[in-house]
């Protein structure tokens, strides 16, 4: 593949049960997942790539401390809710699995791991589990920008990068439609919450209100709108804790013109994808979608 093909601080890809694992994602920490001990106050944020982690992992973050905006957003979100498949890069080189466990409650986790493949005890109803889906169609457009701008992950050109994308043994992180359909089997267990990307744009403060509601958290009216005020896209944006591409410890990893946080619009990849590929999806999403009652908005 062409581009930028340099794994720098990062392990390069690889396969784990069969599914195919980008940079920063490592072996070390994947392994050790499965039987990662799971508190009953911990929080996952999941979702497939590019596909509002960031947003969900800060509101999260923020209702986790009451609404009180003061110190936590002076931290990368990467501390605050660190990629439970990943290395530690801060100093101590130990997997993330391992790390969290000294880690005080209540604890905040990121992962873009199929339903299958969290810890066990979590796939048991212990934590609880907050899943964002988005449309596929901005999802594999916005992945190839990313990959396309960070500089240590393996990228080709947006062909290259779609055909692997729909490819079920290539596809990273696993095949969308599977991945996304798994978490939707499981969006009534009691430990888990499924929202949508797209209604989060629509009604942010009102899938705020859902969340803390999820995670028992009652927080006053004034404080509800603070927390939605410091998640809306264009503030999340502006602040270095949440673009890590404006942050002083990220520069260098990413292009010049690439930020993290891009457009966050709904209906984006229609200013990407050929009418070719978008049927190409179309016709896909048909396929696998048949029978799940699961819908998206992709405009």
């Amino acid at each position: 593949m062409s581009g930028n093909n340099s794994p720098g601080p990062f392990s390069p890809p690889f396969h784990f049960k069969g599914v195919k694992f980008f940079p920063a994602a490592d072996l070390r920490a994947v392994e050790q997942v499965e039987s990662f001990q799971v508190r009953d106050d911990d929080v996952f944020v999941s979702a497939y790539v590019k596909s509002g982690t960031t947003w969900v992992q800060q509101i999260v973050s923020l209702l986790s401390t009451e609404g009180d905006l003061s110190e936590v957003n002076k931290i990368p979100i990467v501390v605050r809710v660190p990629w439970l498949e990943t290395m530690d890069m801060s100093g101590s080189g130990k997997p993330y699995p391992k790390l969290l466990e000294e880690a005080p409650s209540p604890r905040l986790m990121k992962t873009h791991l199929p339903y299958h493949m969290l810890p066990q005890q979590a796939r048991e109803g212990k934590g609880k589990i907050i899943y964002c889906a988005r449309n596929v169609k901005d999802v594999v457009v916005s992945w190839h920008k990313m990959r396309e701008g960070f500089a240590h992950i393996p990228s080709g050109t947006f062909d290259e990068n779609f055909q692997e994308f729909i490819n079920p043994e290539q596809a990273v992180f696993g095949l969308w439609w599977d991945v996304v359909q798994e978490y939707w089997r499981h969006k009534d267990d009691g430990n888990m919450l499924f929202v949508k990307f797209e209604d989060l744009k629509r009604d942010l403060r009102g899938n705020v209100v859902k969340i803390a509601n999820f995670l028992s958290k009652t927080l006053s009216d004034q404080r509800i709108d603070e927390v939605t005020a410091n998640c809306t896209f264009s503030a999340m944006k502006n602040n270095e804790a949440t673009n890590l591409t404006r942050a002083e410890a990220f520069k260098g990893l990413a292009t010049k013109e690439f930020e993290f946080i891009r457009k966050g619009k709904v209906g984006d990849w229609m200013n990407s994808l050929s009418p070719e590929q978008s049927k190409i999806l179309d016709d896909i999403h048909r396929e696998k979608m048949a029978g799940v009652d699961l819908t998206f908005e992709f405009e």
